[in-house]
């Protein structure tokens, strides 16, 4: 620690030590929300995902973030615009698409929540205007920089009630991709503002290009600084099965069977479960279904 002239070191910490005290609590003082967490055990607190059979395993818990990662086309956004679909009917949301025009995001929500079957102006009004006061977009499509993003994510707490803040995606935050202390210090931003103001912030990334786009990734492939996967309490990494459908179009069926795409979660710090969620991709709804056999649902 730099001495500072003419100040002395032993005063200046402890009145810097008074302007912590507020952020001393007594442990005793947490007995409602301790309960709440055990009560509910790791995998079964907070919100869930779209599928069934994820809902053991994988919760999206108040106060955390959440890295979304992906190859260019995996299909990490239009996978993201389902999970908001299943949320908003419980929770209010807002969508940071800065790299989407607000009616395009509105355009992809309402044919996953329709099943692919908004044929009319009738039902597209229906399904938004049933995401009044739940659902909010960020109506910035360009680069922002890193404080209007904090700043964003905080009004949509305090002010609109958002238990839920998508940001897609990192790079679109106004920091250089060779700028690994301005990528830590964001994501140690977002980080606080969870812990601090109770939301779930779910951040889109990129990952490296690998030797091939059917590599399935792993953490370290996570693009930028290493720190952003040790920052955040889960890294959920999207692929897309580029060689099914490589052989599908050409004539091949043997890999038929194989999922479309898969989830892998391969970081929840407060979670015991680590893992693939297979997933198969409905064309006509643009929704991922929890497997072969299942077809697409009316959402609300």
């Amino acid at each position: 620690m730099n001495r500072i002239e003419g100040v002395d070191l032993a005063e200046y910490l402890e009145e810097v030590g008074r302007l912590e005290g507020p952020s001393c609590i007594a442990m005793a003082d947490v007995v409602d929300a301790t309960w709440e967490r055990l009560n509910a055990g790791p995998q079964l607190f907070g919100d869930c995902l779209p599928w069934a059979k994820t809902h053991g395993d994988f919760r999206l818990r108040p106060g955390e973030v959440t890295i979304w990662a992906g190859i260019n086309g995996s299909g990490k956004s239009l996978l993201l615009s389902q999970v908001t679909a299943h949320l908003c009917t419980g929770a209010n949301l807002i969508v940071a698409s800065l790299e989407m025009r607000a009616d395009a995001i509105a355009a992809r929500f309402v044919r996953q929540v329709s099943a692919g079957n908004a044929g009319s102006r009738a039902e597209v009004e229906r399904v938004l205007s049933a995401t009044r006061g739940s659902y909010w977009l960020y109506d910035e499509c360009d680069s922002v920089q890193p404080e209007r993003i904090l700043g964003m994510a905080i009004y949509a707490t305090k002010e609109l009630g958002c238990e839920h803040i998508f940001i897609d995606s990192l790079v679109k935050c106004g920091i250089k991709s060779d700028d690994y202390n301005g990528q830590k210090e964001f994501v140690d931003r977002l980080c606080w503002a969870a812990k601090t103001y109770g939301a779930h912030i779910h951040l889109v990334h990129h990952i490296r290009k690998g030797t091939s786009e059917s590599d399935v990734p792993n953490k370290f492939d996570v693009k930028g600084a290493g720190e952003v996967t040790d920052l955040v309490d889960n890294v959920c990494l999207m692929w897309r099965n580029k060689a099914k459908e490589a052989a599908m179009k050409n004539g091949d069926y043997s890999k038929q069977a194989e999922e479309d795409a898969a989830v892998i979660v391969c970081k929840q710090r407060h979670g015991e479960w680590e893992g693939g969620i297979k997933l198969w991709f409905d064309p006509k709804s643009h929704q991922y279904l929890g497997s072969a056999h299942e077809s697409a649902q009316v959402i609300f």
